[in-house]
């Protein structure tokens, strides 16, 4: 049986107004999600770096081989992997076996639009960790110093993450924008001026 109530329909001015709140949300929201976004592709591209180095240096320790970390502007493959060309600040990154005779010499690589275009690494053109998982320079010395790799944005801000390699082998990220005393901060192991932050 029907009752007496007649659907009530919505106004265009009620239409209207929501239409008006929803679009300042999203105006406000939009910039705030594309950062988060950013943030976590900074992230993730520092946590692969870390990874990298860490699977370097374990490669280099169970061949008993000098094991190469590089960046470069190249892209990685198994093919491409004696003619790649070390660059510092490069966009990609690969893991190599530094004996010209050795088999399998390509271990693992990443080309970094495979994360963000918006991705930037700065750091050295490559490191080795030697079978005992020491760090060398790209000519095979021993290095004395912190070897530091940067991840940041290319645009819209400047968050970043540093990884950084010790001498013995030791890999660890961190956040530059926290403060010492921060178990994630890059102070006071880093100095402020070795890996600025945002």
């Amino acid at each position: 049986m029907l009752t007496g109530h007649a659907q009530r329909g919505v106004t265009l001015l009620e239409l209207m107004v929501t239409v008006v709140i929803v679009a300042i949300l999203l105006a406000v929201a939009i910039p705030y999600f594309g950062g988060l976004i950013a943030r976590g592709a900074v992230g993730s591209g520092a946590q692969l770096i870390q990874n990298a180095l860490r699977q370097a240096e374990a490669e280099a320790i169970r061949r008993n081989s000098d094991v190469e970390f590089l960046l470069t502007d190249d892209v990685p493959s198994v093919s491409s992997v004696a003619t790649l060309v070390a660059k510092a600040n490069g966009k990609n990154w690969t893991i190599r076996v530094v004996d010209v005779a050795a088999s399998n010499r390509y271990v693992n690589g990443y080309t970094t639009k495979d994360i963000s275009g918006g991705i930037a690494y700065q750091g050295p053109a490559s490191i080795r960790f030697s079978g005992a998982g020491r760090v060398l320079d790209s000519t095979g010395a021993a290095v004395s110093g912190k070897q530091i790799f940067r991840v940041s944005q290319t645009e819209g801000g400047d968050f970043a993450y540093c990884v950084f390699v010790t001498p013995g082998g030791g890999v660890k990220m961190c956040n530059p924008a926290l403060a010492s005393g921060n178990p994630q901060a890059c102070q006071p192991i880093l100095a402020a001026t070795d890996c600025p932050g945002g």
